[in-house]
């Protein structure tokens, strides 16, 4: 019988699939926010949902960037020591 050891995952591979959940997350936020108008584009009602849902999407994204910069960071400096 043939046993393959597990792959080891170092915590930066942890990190960055946590980051491109933080992506995902956003794209589908977006996805949704543009989804809000659909059926009514012309309605102030519909434009202040889809604003919502954008800010919201546009913040998530934000977060994702931040943290990738984090990461990228953390990386850089680990090979530096």
């Amino acid at each position: 019988m043939n046993q393959e050891t597990p792959p080891v995952v170092s915590r930066g591979d942890d990190e960055l699939a946590r980051n491109a959940a933080l992506f995902f997350e956003a794209d589908r936020l977006e996805t949704y926010a543009y989804s809000l108008l659909e059926g009514d584009s012309t309605s102030a009602s519909s434009w202040e949902r889809f604003s919502e849902a954008k800010a919201l999407a546009d913040a998530k994204r934000t977060e994702a960037q931040q943290d990738l910069l984090r990461i990228h960071g953390q990386l850089i400096n680990s090979t530096l020591s």
